[in-house]
């Protein structure tokens, strides 16, 4: 081959190259184009870069933990509590449900409880039993009660807390049929339903529905949410777990679902940075990005 074939012969190679390589790199573009631009909405995410500290337990997780990821954060899982039950074993909270008939309403005012009194419910619907009217707390107790087929919520806090459930709750008259009660709760709950309802006449039966234990982190993960951003608490129980396993020093921000939680929080020494104006995964969600913003 003489040289000037041999130049234009190398030539050619790199351009058939060059060419294969922009095919390629095209090729590359193409197939990552939906990956490039979530990578670039993700960064545009209100908490995107953030880590965010859950302590609920692992069951209850869920519902934050998508809300949290969806907006941008990074979710370290730390469940501070477990759900189990009652010292008696739900002795006095099944025999109350076993004779639920009795009762002109149920009052349940967690998620836990409901899931706790939905057998009963469903039992007595299929035994065509009477049911008392219903009332409830907050959106997350009704939809675990209105997945039982055929039941219905008959009240639900204006304000998703116990002195939001008391000020909707009705007054006894003498005009109503029965005053009697059946009001499903954690163990160590507080007293503000069953002491604002006995108030407004009502004869409260109350009964634990469950009781919350605290659970002990491994020394890795409590160096691994030393560092998060902020950490989120849905309860007085994960609050109390937390002191107990972390400390009150935590250089990230504390933010916390409601005014109970917020009283537990400052009463054990923590700084609380926020309060979620609504106690939902969204509400809490909502006082992290204005938190951050």
């Amino acid at each position: 081959m003489t040289p000037r074939k041999l130049v234009q012969s190398q030539c050619k190679q790199k351009f058939q190259m060059k060419k294969m390589q922009r095919s390629l790199l095209l090729n590359w573009l193409e197939l990552h184009a939906s990956k490039l631009e979530g990578v670039r909405r993700v960064a545009s995410l209100p908490l995107s870069g953030r880590e965010i500290v859950v302590t609920r337990a692992a069951e209850q997780a869920g519902p934050i933990v998508e809300v949290l990821r969806s907006a941008g954060a990074n979710v370290i899982s730390l469940p501070l509590i477990e759900i189990v039950e009652p010292l008696d074993q739900g002795a006095a909270r099944n025999a109350a449900l076993a004779d639920i008939g009795a009762y002109d309403w149920l009052v349940v005012s967690s998620p836990n409880g409901a899931r706790r009194v939905v057998s009963a419910l469903q039992q007595s619907l299929n035994n065509a039993q009477r049911i008392p009217q219903i009332a409830v707390l907050g959106n997350g107790t009704r939809e675990v009660i209105e997945d039982v087929s055929g039941m219905k919520i008959d009240l639900q806090a204006a304000v998703p807390s116990g002195e939001g459930l008391v000020q909707s709750f009705p007054v006894y008259t003498s005009s109503s049929q029965g005053n009697k009660v059946l009001l499903v709760q954690g163990e160590g709950a507080d007293l503000t339903v069953a002491t604002g309802l006995t108030e407004k006449g009502w004869e409260v039966t109350r009964v634990n529905a469950y009781r919350t234990v605290h659970c002990v982190p491994s020394s890795e993960i409590r160096k691994e949410v030393q560092q998060g951003d902020a950490v989120v608490f849905a309860s007085g129980s994960a609050v109390r777990s937390w002191v107990s396993a972390m400390g009150t020093d935590f250089p990230g921000k504390v933010v916390v679902i409601g005014p109970v939680t917020q009283k537990v929080a400052v009463s054990r020494g923590l700084k609380v940075h926020a309060v979620a104006e609504v106690p939902t995964p969204e509400g809490i969600c909502a006082a992290l990005v204005v938190l951050f913003a």
